[in-house]
């Protein structure tokens, strides 16, 4: 203590009513170097620890207004952590056990002797110092312990939603931990895995593979694996070991199930994408090359077979052209970045200008339209009308081109309760009742080319359905009663005039 700045622990109070002992300690004490304050009273020692910070006091046992042991008892209420150094001339083992009952540190008696006052002193400094250190790695050990809940809270989080599964298993096989994910690929059932045997799930391991993860060193095993799935499908799963090596204790051993089905689909979607739509730029690519080849050699002979291969081109042209807007409209719609702009459309109206735009390609087709619908001011949604302008000339163009020359495309709307209903029907080949929901998936026709549903990408009734439910409708595939045919069905909620 004696190489220590004694200013840095503040005042020391002193508290007695003789002036000679107030004198004495607090000349003793200032020598030392000490900064002292003097109280001459109970109230007055009250008073002053109310307004000031106090490390150490030194209290006179006998006040003339309070006894020193309730003032004490009362500034160790307000700060636990100040050090009491009771004083008195009438020294008893009575008095020095009261004292330290009510909390005192220390007992001195008077005549004050400077030795035992500044060992006094220095002693309960070294306390106050020690007290206050101790305080500080409390602080520090709770602020730790609350960052490690917070990282295990957050590791459990973390945990808790990963879209792979993760198990920590014993060396004896003993399950550890696992999360979610694992669990639903482990077990059928609710009950709890961890603590229980993981052979016991009879999940399929490679033989040798926990082995190899145990002879690794640390470095990550990887397998694949067929599981089959509960519809039927097979999962594939990519399995990953990894043994952690622990400073106490036998190891551990980490393992990680991905499921690569939905990757796997999706390479197989991609290249089933670019089979479909290089066959479908290529075919048009090749007629146009061919004719373009013909146009350049001059091998025409009259102008109206200019006409003619220059009508081939355009009509090509176009069809590259729809399909390229197909795959662009399918790409924002099934982003979520095509945005309607919504307003009020009289449907019939709508459907009515989709048939006449279509009139053309149904005469070349030789197949003949009729519309009907129930009068103005009936049949308004609120819709994106270009958007449902597309739908109205998918369907239409679908429905020509699977019906036989001839025959004839009926577009129907109506009312039913709150909904206008639209039906679009058609004389076609028809579409199997087990097929009537995946015709509405990707690629659909274009897979079906060889059985003569016809050409095309597929995209179109795909687009189709996801438009129409942007709009918050349905729309379904039924079987014409007792006759060839198809008959599209879409339904949206009708919006009267005065809601708009």
């Amino acid at each position: 203590m004696q190489n220590v700045d004694k200013r840095q622990f503040g005042p020391i109070l002193v508290v007695d009513d003789e002036k000679f002992f107030q004198d004495l300690m607090a000349n003793i004490l200032t020598e030392e170097g000490y900064q002292v304050q003097i109280a001459g009273s109970g109230e007055d020692a009250l008073k002053a620890c109310s307004e000031g910070e106090f490390q150490v006091v030194l209290m006179d046992l006998v006040l003339p207004d309070i006894m020193g042991t309730e003032v004490l008892a009362r500034v160790r209420e307000r700060d636990p952590e100040v050090a009491v150094i009771m004083v008195t001339a009438y020294a008893s083992m009575e008095s020095a056990i009261e004292s330290l009952k009510a909390g005192a540190y220390d007992y001195i008696k008077k005549p004050i002797v400077k030795e035992d006052l500044l060992y006094s002193v220095e002693r309960a400094l070294e306390r106050q110092q020690l007290a206050k250190r101790n305080q500080q790695l409390v602080h520090q050990l709770q602020a730790r312990i609350e960052e490690m809940r917070t990282m295990s809270r957050e590791k459990e989080e973390v945990f808790r939603i990963l879209d792979e599964g993760l198990l920590i298993m014993e060396d004896s096989g003993r399950i550890f931990d696992l999360n979610p994910k694992a669990v639903e690929l482990l077990s059928n059932s609710d009950a709890p895995l961890a603590g229980t045997d993981f052979y016991a799930t009879q999940f399929p391991m490679p033989e040798g593979f926990i082995a190899a993860v145990k002879a690794g060193a640390g470095q990550p095993l990887r397998s694949l694996l067929t599981l089959p799935g509960k519809a039927g499908q097979n999962r594939l799963i990519e399995l990953v070991g990894l043994s952690m090596v622990r400073e106490t204790g036998p190891s551990r051993l980490l393992l990680g199930f991905r499921d690569l089905t939905g990757i796997r689909d999706l390479e197989k979607n991609r290249e089933e994408f670019l089979a479909i739509v290089s066959h479908d730029l290529r075919t048009p690519l090749t007629s146009m090359k061919g004719f373009v080849e013909v146009l350049l050699g001059g091998d025409y002979d009259s102008p109206e077979k200019l006409r003619e291969y220059l009508g081939i081109l355009d009509s090509e042209a176009d069809r590259m052209i729809g399909l390229i807007n197909d795959l662009l409209d399918l790409g924002r719609l099934e982003s979520g970045k095509m945005a309607l702009h919504m307003e009020a459309v009289q449907l019939d109206e709508l459907a009515a200008y989709a048939v006449r735009s279509m009139e053309g390609l149904a005469a070349r087709k030789g197949v003949s339209l009729t519309f009907s619908g129930q009068g103005p001011g009936t049949l308004e949604v609120l819709a994106d009308r270009r958007r449902l302008l597309q739908v109205f000339v998918n369907l239409l163009s679908n429905a020509i081109q699977f019906t036989p020359e001839g025959s004839e495309v009926e577009t129907v709307v109506r009312r039913e309760d709150g909904s206008v209903l639209v039906e679009v029907l058609d004389d076609g080949p028809g579409v199997p009742p087990g097929e009537r929901e995946i015709i509405f998936e990707k690629y659909y026709q274009a897979e079906r080319v060889s059985s003569g549903r016809g050409k095309g990408s597929g995209l179109g009734l795909a687009i189709v359905r996801k438009i129409v439910d942007l709009h918050g409708g349905s729309i379904r595939l039924e079987g014409r009663d007792g006759r060839h045919g198809s008959s599209f069905i879409f339904v949206m909620d009708a919006r009267d005039r005065g809601d708009i």
